[in-house]
């Protein structure tokens, strides 16, 4: 499993986040601190670290296929059809 740096990724996602979103992630911290035990408010910090608005921001370039891609997906799949 990866392990990930909980603080460097938090402070990465606080940059992202305006003074009011700032304002009520730090309450709903500070609520969750005071109930949850340690391995808890891990697993919260981790939820919230993938969802809006500390996730961060998806490229959709990132999942662009080049024509030369679909190609080169499209020779294999003729190829594994043949054998």
């Amino acid at each position: 499993m990866r392990r990930i740096d909980l603080v460097s990724a938090t402070l990465e996602a606080w940059q992202r986040l305006d003074a009011l979103q700032r304002q009520r992630f730090a309450e709903a911290f500070l609520r969750a601190a005071l109930r949850l035990e340690r391995q808890q408010l891990r697993a919260w910090l981790m939820r919230r670290l993938g969802e809006p608005p500390l996730a961060a921001p998806i490229d959709p370039a990132r999942f662009a296929i080049s024509k030369a891609d679909i190609a080169r997906l499209t020779r294999s799949a003729r190829e594994a059809a043949l054998k």
